[in-house]
């Protein structure tokens, strides 16, 4: 794992997000985790987290809101032509990175979730990865959110954990 991943992990451990992402030039695509195959040396497998569909949804959001990703001149890199997948794909179908920040947030072999609550995924808007104007980071009011409280003494529960039926993917508060 390199250094400035090391400080990452450190940062998010200390800080807890709900939401998170990783911009880069270059590509017109937008990965999702895992970054890395469930199996050893395979370069391209569709590595799915329990909560892929809110992956794909992010990733779909930021990819039609880019005016680069969303416009009508596409570029091919790497011999991808990333325009009909709706220029998002998971990261190790694409090509597999060990030691990423996406690949720390899991373990791989189970699919157990080893970060904070953060989401997180990488956009590559082009030469200049720009957000938009109203970036789709906005997506991080979505969803369930408040506080969990004691009935009895209205206070709040410190590392409650919260579970949604059918996604491997607790949540603590």
């Amino acid at each position: 794992v390199a250094p400035e991943t090391r400080a990452v992990i450190a940062w998010m451990q200390r800080y807890p997000f709900v939401l998170s992402a990783n911009l880069h030039g270059g590509e017109l695509v937008v990965t999702y985790p895992f970054d890395m195959s469930r199996t050893a040396w395979r370069a391209h497998e569709l590595t799915p987290t329990p909560d892929d569909g809110v992956f794909r949804w992010l990733a779909t959001v930021y990819a039609s809101a880019n005016l680069a990703m969303a416009g009508g001149q596409r570029r091919r890199c790497h011999q991808h032509d990333f325009a009909r997948l709706g220029n998002i794909i998971n990261g190790a179908d694409w090509h597999t990175v060990a030691g990423s920040e996406s690949g720390w947030a899991w373990c791989r072999p189970c699919g157990t979730r080893l970060s904070p609550n953060a989401e997180g995924g990488t956009g590559r808007g082009g030469d200049t990865p720009v957000p938009p104007a109203r970036p789709p980071w906005v997506q991080v009011h979505r969803g369930i959110k408040g506080v969990v409280r004691d009935s009895d003494t209205e206070q709040g529960i410190p590392n409650a954990i919260i579970s949604v039926d059918g996604i491997n993917h607790d949540i603590r508060t």
